[in-house]
């Protein structure tokens, strides 16, 4: 099988010589490097000149990850697909294992990919925390409109299901693009995981793991609002187009009750009318999430909840405390 690794490299040239190495040495005979973007102008050369045959460069038209996605894979080949983000790498045999582990009818196979600093030093953790698969992936993409997944690099797709649901609209997708593969997978096919990490993940974030974290920033809670609700939106519509029912509203995922929670309190005025207007600001909606998600301990659930009301009720000096506290690792995918 011939696996396409496409490189999204809109805005990272600082560190696509990894990435491309990483792709260039993998075990499995049939490999084929799509590199997207065009931050490696000038700034940096391809690297292992000796392989610059194997590697194919496509400059999109318009700027965002959303573009990438969509330029890499219309010029790729590949049977199976990996958006490989150009501050992350590859193992050697993570596209020998991610073949031998394919099986018909799958959507999506996901790995663990190891958590490193911005030097690639390990942090000994990985990410995701929990990963769900097959029936579990599509109960909860139908109740919830997420699951358990590692982050773009931890994925590989079939070109048959990427066909169903790309191009994507880059107009809404600038960012954060990695989503929409990973969110509607399940709808598609069957989702499988290997418990093992086949990468590495670059997090800029994990050497400030014992920092505070703003909590404050209007933009960026605006921005995380907007991930959030354009995913969801994605999610119906395209369950909805395959004939699959649905939870009307969509409940949200743990990692989405921090975002609207820290979202209710610190936004902007204007962010918190649109919440109210939408349903998103209810701590109805809010809580009753928290308790539907089924891989919550008891106490889990009642420690989201009691730090969700704590955020919204305490006096917001107190409250910004306790938001600061709780983003040092919530600010991070699902980490281990």
């Amino acid at each position: 099988m011939l696996v396409s690794i496409v490189i999204d490299n809109h805005h990272d040239g600082f560190f696509v010589a990894r990435a491309i190495d990483s792709a260039l040495a993998q075990t499995h005979a049939e490999v084929e490097v799509v590199v997207v973007g065009a931050a490696t102008g000038g700034a940096i050369a391809l690297p292992q000149q000796g392989h610059a045959a194997q590697v194919r460069r496509v400059t999109p038209a318009d700027a965002g990850q959303g573009p990438a996605y969509n330029a890499g894979f219309a010029n790729s080949r590949g049977e199976l697909l990996v958006f490989l983000d150009a501050d992350d790498w590859l193992y050697p045999d993570a596209a020998a294992q991610i073949v031998a582990a394919w099986q018909p009818g799958v959507s999506k196979l996901q790995f663990r990919l190891d958590l490193v600093d911005t030097q690639g030093q390990p942090s000994g953790r990985q990410l995701p925390s929990e990963m769900h698969a097959g029936e579990d992936a599509e109960r909860l993409v139908r109740e919830f409109g997420a699951y358990g997944s590692p982050p773009a690099s931890g994925n590989a797709y079939s070109a048959a299901y990427l066909r169903q649901v790309l191009p994507m609209d880059a107009s809404a997708w600038g960012d954060a693009a990695d989503a929409l593969p990973i969110l509607l997978a399940p709808a598609h096919g069957r989702v499988r995981s290997l418990e093992l990490a086949l990468g590495a993940y670059r997090a800029e974030r994990a050497a400030q793991l014992g920092q505070v974290q703003p909590v404050e920033d209007g933009a960026r809670l605006q921005a995380e609002y907007e991930r959030i609700t354009r995913a969801k939106r994605a999610v119906i519509e395209d369950l909805e187009r395959v004939r699959l029912e649905h939870r009307e509203p969509l409940a949200l995922a743990p990692w989405e009750v921090h975002t609207l929670a820290l979202c209710r309190r610190f936004g902007e005025p204007a962010l918190r009318e649109r919440m109210a207007r939408e349903g998103g600001a209810g701590l109805g909606y809010v809580l009753g999430s928290i308790w539907r998600w089924p891989t919550l301990s008891l106490a889990r659930k009642l420690s989201v909840s009691l730090w969700a009301l704590a955020v919204v009720w305490l006096p917001r000096p107190l409250a910004g405390l306790l938001a600061r506290r709780h983003r040092q690792s919530g600010d991070l995918p699902q980490v281990a």
